[in-house]
C-alpha cells in the first residue's frame, strides 16, 4: 500500500464505513493508482432514473458521437451516484480516461448485473 493510499484510507473512520454499510448493505473498496475508491451498489430505482435521464432520442441514436456521449454520461452518473469516497470522483474521472468505464463495470457487477449462474437448456 502506497503512502498516499494509506493516508486516504486512514482518513476514513471505521465508524463511517459501518454507517455506510448500515445505509447501503454492501460497500466495496477498490483502488486506481494511489487513490482508494469506496462505492456501493446502485439500487434499481436509481438505475432506472439514471437510464431515463441519460437517454437519447431515436434520431440521436443514429449518430455515433451521441451514442458515445450517452455511454460516457451514464458511466459518469453511475459513479457519481454510487461512489462514497473520495468526494472528488468526478475530478479523478476527468484525469483518467478509463476510470469511469472500469469503475462502472465493477459497480454494475456488484449491483446484480451478470450475477445469475449460466442458464442451462432443459
Amino acid at each position: 500500500m502506497s503512502k498516499k493510499e494509506e493516508m486516504n484510507t486512514n482518513a476514513l473512520s471505521q465508524a463511517q464505513i459501518e454507517e455506510w454499510k448500515a445505509s447501503y448493505g454492501h460497500v466495496y473498496k477498490t483502488a486506481d493508482s494511489d487513490d482508494t475508491i469506496i462505492y456501493r451498489p446502485i439500487r434499481r430505482s436509481e438505475y432506472t432514473r439514471l437510464m431515463l435521464e441519460t437517454d437519447i432520442s431515436d434520431e440521436e441514436a443514429q449518430d455515433q458521437e451521441k451514442r458515445i456521449e450517452r455511454l460516457e454520461n451514464r458511466q459518469t452518473a453511475l459513479c457519481k451516484v454510487t461512489v462514497l469516497y473520495p468526494d472528488n470522483i468526478l475530478d479523478l474521472i476527468e484525469e483518467r480516461a478509463g476510470l469511469a468505464s472500469n469503475l462502472a463495470d465493477e459497480i454494475m457487477a456488484h449491483s446484480g448485473f451478470n450475477a445469475l449462474a449460466k442458464s442451462e437448456e432443459l
